[in-house]
């Protein structure tokens, strides 16, 4: 072999070599790597319910052991956010997050322009007031998750719902996060609110938790911010399986699950908006 032949042919083997390369870089990039970021360009606003001098609904275990629904909704929150972030979004938070970065660098998800502190008592008004603020000096496709826990006399009581103001503007949202297309309720759950186990074992014949169809609700939260947005009643802190489940303090599973079913639902919603 001539060393002009010799170069040819190393010459074809680094092409291929450099070639395949190339090719597992594209396929990571839409594939796994793709996936992860599947929220990428999105922005989603968290309105942990209640707060400060307004404890929500609450579960009593005893005089001194209370289980106050702002503190649920606000971990929750948290949890929920870093789920969202590692998919890409940029999150903000009406109560909570971070009001101590100010670095002004547009890749820090956190620029100090979370609305209140976590324990801040707020309006109905604050709250969508502050998620229009954010939209307004951050522009973007925008969606509002106000995530609450609810109440009933009833501890036995417990199923899942999601709330909406303006049936254009909302539905669809709540709908997805609740965990099926509007009015098609007869599928099994695979993404949403829906998909969380019966605690109380009185749940649906898939053994998830017990429905209750999204339904229209005159919240100002809803209906005076200018994004799809959604009041997320994920489960009743007053049932006594579901306060036992949420104040297990070895792995506090029952709020991971909880942020693990809304994500799921802000994503399938996002697939197509």
């Amino acid at each position: 072999m001539t060393y002009a032949n010799y170069y040819k042919v190393w010459a074809t083997v680094l092409t291929a070599i450099l070639a395949s390369i190339l090719l597992s870089v594209v396929a990571f990039t839409t594939g796994a790597g793709a996936q992860e970021q599947s929220l990428a360009g999105k922005t989603v606003v968290i309105d942990p319910g209640h707060g400060g001098s307004d404890v929500g609904a609450t579960y009593t275990f005893s005089a001194e052991k209370k289980l106050h629904e702002k503190n649920q909704n606000l971990d929750v929150a948290y949890r929920l956010k870093g789920l969202l972030q590692s998919s890409g979004a940029t999150v903000y938070m009406t109560r909570g997050g971070d009001l101590t970065n100010t670095t002004g660098d547009p890749l820090v998800k956190d620029r100090g322009d979370d609305c209140n502190p976590d324990d801040a008592t707020l309006s109905n008004s604050a709250r969508y007031g502050c998620a229009n603020k954010l939209k307004a000096a951050h522009p973007g496709t925008y969606v509002l998750v106000s995530i609450h826990m609810n109440g009933s006399t009833d501890q036995t009581v417990d199923y899942t719902t999601t709330l909406f103001g303006k049936w254009q503007k909302d539905k669809e949202l709540a709908y997805a996060v609740f965990g099926d297309n509007v009015n098609q309720l007869k599928n099994q759950p695979s993404y949403g609110l829906r998909t969380l186990s019966a605690v109380n074992g009185n749940g649906t014949t898939w053994g998830t938790i017990a429905t209750k169809t999204p339904y229209s609700f005159a919240s100002g939260v809803l209906l005076k911010s200018n994004m799809p947005a959604t009041i997320a009643e994920t489960v009743f802190i007053t049932n006594t399986n579901e306060a036992v489940e949420l104040a297990d303090p070895t792995t506090y599973g029952r709020q991971q699950q909880i942020a693990e079913a809304l994500k799921k639902g802000i994503e399938h919603y996002f697939s197509t908006h």
